[in-house]
């Protein structure tokens, strides 16, 4: 079978991870109908649930239907399964947990499957966080860390004679919580979006420590050497970390005033990632051919996404992708209000979410 995995995360909020992972999804999607397309949404806030599933207050009307199924399912009903005995997988799960989401909203290309967030899903951390240290199974942390993988491999079963392979998009809650490293763990690439500010160059950072194990000195790596870690879990279970794949600046700006303070920030967190490229090369993705110059680097791990403005409220409002935004000059708004929304003014946004489905394999 084949299948990639990425997921979208970043340890500091506000990023555009559910924007990104949504958009690009969706493109994705409509240009490669063969595949099977799963988005599983790992955010208690569920907004990439509620974007796909129509938008605003009706997308949530939906979700909030779908977690009243039986069995629950979403995202939530997965782990309500396998916290019930379920984590080693010896049994399948008796039902598919995503949902077509097609089926609501139209907008969105019918090889596009959710399994869906839930708000609920925080209130299990504290559950999931006895589970994985059952002292009746030393394998729990592992079997509990790439079920998210075995969720995938199960959910493509279910369709395989009619997709000849699925990629998935994981999107991230930005807490180093036990369910993100549940999907860190299973994914096969993560993806960075950043803003170009200090709190994502000091969020990057907190990536290396918290999920590779890179300390920032020897202080912080001799005390971590002490007591248990995700990094030091991983070792001991001799599991896979997901690979740098990408990192995207979004919502840049062509104002010339704050550009040229964005350029300057941008380019720290490019010397940064960089530096650990050069330190770390396991870390990152390979590419072809491989790349060995900052500017290689930029060429093949860096990229950009204009900020959406008006087009982003329309989109998440009414679960229209932003590609599809240009079938329309103007659209209705749920509270009734008409938004012109010419295309020339996201022209440049669409471009880049075409590039950057580009580079997803």
């Amino acid at each position: 079978m084949e299948m990639r995995v990425y997921s979208f995360y970043n340890n500091k909020g506000g990023v555009g991870k559910t924007t990104l992972c949504c958009n690009l999804a969706t493109n994705y999607a409509a240009n490669n109908p063969s595949k099977k397309v799963l988005v599983i949404d790992m955010c208690p806030q569920a907004n990439a649930s509620q974007f796909l599933l129509g938008g605003g207050q009706a997308g949530y009307n939906v979700n909030q239907r779908i977690q009243r199924t039986a069995g629950r399912k979403n995202i939530v009903g997965f782990i309500d399964w396998m916290l019930k005995g379920n984590s080693s997988f010896t049994t399948k799960p008796r039902q598919a947990y995503s949902v077509s989401v097609n089926t609501y909203n139209k907008n969105i290309p019918s090889n596009l499957h959710l399994i869906a967030g839930d708000s609920f899903l925080e209130s299990l951390s504290l559950a999931l966080n006895y589970a994985v240290i059952n002292p009746a199974n030393k394998n729990s942390w592992r079997d509990y860390m790439t079920s998210i993988r075995k969720l995938c491999e199960f959910e493509y079963e279910q369709e395989s004679d009619k997709y000849s392979s699925m990629t998935v998009f994981i999107d991230c809650n930005p807490s180093f919580s036990i369910y993100t490293q549940m999907a860190l763990v299973s994914s096969d690439y993560v993806i960075l979006p950043v803003m170009a500010d200090y709190s994502s160059l000091e969020g990057i950072k907190g990536i290396f420590m918290l999920l590779y194990g890179e300390y920032p000195s020897e202080v912080n790596k001799k005390y971590a050497e002490d007591i248990v870690t995700f990094p030091g879990q991983i070792k001991q279970f001799g599991l896979n970390l997901p690979k740098i794949y990408e990192i995207i600046f979004n919502n840049y700006t062509a104002n010339r005033g704050v550009a040229t303070a964005y350029e300057s920030l941008r380019g720290e967190i490019i010397d940064y990632a960089y530096e650990q490229k050069t330190r770390f090369p396991q870390m990152f993705a390979e590419t072809d051919p491989p790349s060995v110059t900052k500017s290689d680097f930029m060429k093949n791990y860096v990229s950009n996404i204009k900020d959406f403005h008006t087009a982003g409220k329309v989109s998440a409002s009414l679960g229209i992708p932003v590609m599809s935004l240009p079938k329309h000059s103007s659209y209705v708004m749920p509270d009734g209000e008409k938004v012109n929304l010419p295309a020339g003014n996201y022209s440049l946004s669409i471009d880049e979410i075409k590039h950057l489905t580009t580079r997803i394999m």
